[in-house]
């Protein structure tokens, strides 16, 4: 899967709304990131609320061959990066999203931010799915959910309307952040 300019953007957006200074992001899915240094310069223009730090640590990204997407979620300010997928790449926690990862791998532990960046539509049990988001996002943590909508015939199992996330938000008690195609 790949980690691509409109999911680093949105991660960008996501720290902004973080209240916690340090905080740690999961990643439902191993990324790959497809980030150019014309695309990481853009990111540097446009986000005026970037410290000297989170500046000069995306600099060096553009230096680098190949940078993971934990250096990237790094540069932006999150304390840690981890991920979860079932091939273990990238030292993914080796976990099914078909299953309750907090009863199947006795899992507990909670993140300020949870993504499901492309790969909740490849997983058949959306049900546990969206229980593992729910489970390991804090309170008052965010969960980013970038899936296919329109098409994408013969990709994953799944597409998703926009209305089945208000749905879920109103039957969880969620707020909605954001939405947008």
């Amino acid at each position: 899967m790949t980690f691509n300019p409109l999911a680093a953007q949105n991660i960008i957006q996501c720290k902004n709304i973080i209240e916690n200074p340090k905080p740690k992001a999961m990643d439902l899915g191993s990324q790959t990131p497809t980030l150019s240094n014309s695309f990481l310069d853009f990111i540097i223009k446009n986000n005026k609320f970037l410290d000297a730090s989170q500046v000069n640590m995306i600099n060096r990204l553009k230096n680098k061959t190949d940078f993971s997407t934990k250096d990237f979620f790094k540069s932006v300010g999150f304390l840690d990066y981890f991920s979860i997928d079932i091939n273990g790449a990238y030292n993914s926690y080796k976990f099914d999203l078909n299953k309750d990862i907090s009863q199947t791998y006795k899992f507990h532990e909670e993140f300020d931010l949870v993504i499901n960046n492309g790969t909740g539509e490849h997983i058949f049990n959306q049900y546990s799915v969206f229980l593992n988001m729910h489970n390991i996002t804090k309170k008052d943590g965010l969960m980013l959910n970038i899936l296919p909508f329109i098409d994408w015939i013969n990709h994953g199992f799944y597409n998703f309307n926009p209305i089945f996330f208000g749905d879920l938000a109103a039957s969880n008690s969620y707020q909605i952040s954001k939405i947008s195609f």
